[in-house]
């Protein structure tokens, strides 16, 4: 199906227009400003529906605008008023009006805003996203997702790393004890063995004492005894003296005799090894708490890793979600699919292609997705050069397809001049 006339008032710059289309390859001529979009235009907004009919559409100081086209089988007529409102009317050739007009149209239409020429410019990602959109793949959700868990495995990778960092920095105490110092504790057990040590030397210093008060008694007692000769009157006394000495010669003997063997056997306690333990006692902590940080460090690099592996799995899924959508999406042209960020044709990315290989695929889409009505409209058409334009015609010419396409200038290409707004003579509405 395609238009067999198109007629239009008050559309944009355009004042009154009549075309009759003949060929497949419609030309829109003229000069910038002339009013050529607003003839694309038209067909888009009588044919596309409120979506595709901006906020402006009414030539300015008319109050409404009016577009009637002409298919094989149908017209399709739509009003538009400058303040927003309008009607719109479909009919067969008998007269017959369709109740749900839009709703028929949107079912005869494709992707009649679908332009080949823009689409062949497009940066690679807006081709893919728009091819996306054509076929019916949405992955947003799942880009969006995607990259959400992409952002948070990168993080945990940056925290997994500078963990890992730390924890290979720190060196390793294996002599270390489980749990640091006390050095209050040793304290304690430093006060008891001077305690224990103090009363040793005090026991040593009694035996010192005894031992010494021995030898001035035996000292004494040779002094008494020299002096029973000279003082031989007083020799019951000094010999009761005598045996009172000697007698407490033999009590303090016979206790220091059994004093003796305890007091060698006393062991003094090793101050010197409890102080070195409490000078070292800080170092041995900081062992400790270098050794517990490290094993902590460790267990949280371990979470990390699980985590990563984690983020990694959810995200292989979506991109075999993604890949199985793609394997099962229907392409308007043989040939055509995705790489992550690009459109790809024969598994070459799209923008590598030549341009007229691009083109080429281009006004194949478009005539693909538009099965019914058989339209393409393409703006910027003063881009093509005189190859193009014929490979076009004849692919629309093969395809029973019509394409309206804008160009400046009014070289014998052009199929219909648009001057100030009209149909200009000399080109007639006969194009």
């Amino acid at each position: 199906m395609k238009i067999i006339q198109l007629e239009a008032q008050n559309v944009k710059r355009l004042k009154a227009i009549e075309i009759r289309p003949d060929g497949n390859l419609v030309v829109i001529g003229g000069k910038n400003g002339a009013g050529k979009s607003s003839v694309l235009d038209s067909i888009a907004y009588v044919l596309g529906g409120k979506d595709a009919i901006p906020s402006q559409p009414v030539r300015k100081g008319e109050k409404k605008a009016t577009v009637v086209c002409e298919l094989d089988n149908l017209i399709v007529k739509r009003t538009i008023t400058a303040t927003g409102g309008g009607t719109l009317t479909v009919e067969n050739k008998e007269g017959a009006v369709f109740k749900s007009p839009q709703a028929m149209l949107d079912a005869l239409c494709g992707e009649l805003t679908f332009d080949p020429l823009e689409f062949s410019r497009m940066s690679a990602r807006k081709q893919a996203e728009t091819l996306k959109g054509l076929v019916g793949l949405d992955f947003s959700e799942l880009e969006n997702e995607r990259q959400s868990l992409y952002d948070e495995r990168t993080r945990i990778n940056t925290d997994g790393k500078a963990l890992k960092a730390r924890f290979e920095g720190m060196q390793e105490y294996p002599e270390a004890p489980e749990m640091e110092v006390s050095v209050s504790g040793l304290m304690g057990e430093l006060k008891e063995r001077e305690s224990v040590n103090h009363e040793n030397e005090k026991q040593r210093l009694m035996l010192r004492q005894g031992i010494d008060d021995l030898k001035n008694q035996g000292i004494e007692l040779g002094h008494l005894s020299e002096q029973i000769t000279d003082l031989q009157v007083r020799i019951d006394e000094l010999k009761r003296l005598e045996a009172a000495k000697a007698k407490k010669i033999g009590i303090t003997k016979t206790s220091i005799e059994k004093a003796k063997p305890r007091i060698d056997a006393l062991q003094d306690a090793d101050e010197e090894e409890i102080r070195d333990q409490i000078g070292n006692a800080e170092t041995v902590n900081q062992q400790v708490r270098s050794n517990r940080i490290r094993k902590d460090l460790s267990e949280t690099l371990k979470t990390k890793r699980a985590e990563s592996e984690t983020l990694a799995d959810q995200i292989h899924k979506i991109d075999d979600s993604k890949t199985s959508q793609l394997a099962t999406a229907k392409f308007p042209v043989d040939g055509l699919s995705f790489s992550a960020s690009e459109v790809l044709y024969n598994e070459i990315p799209f923008n590598q292609a030549s341009s007229a290989e691009q083109l080429r695929v281009s006004v194949a889409m478009g005539i693909a997705m538009n099965p019914k009505l058989k339209v393409l409209l393409i703006r910027d058409g003063s881009l093509l050069d005189e190859d193009n334009l014929k490979m076009m015609a004849d692919m629309a010419q093969e395809a029973d397809a019509q394409i309206w396409l804008e160009r400046v200038g009014k070289g014998q290409e052009v199929s219909v001049i648009i001057e100030d707004g009209e149909v200009q003579d000399g080109k007639s509405a006969m194009a």
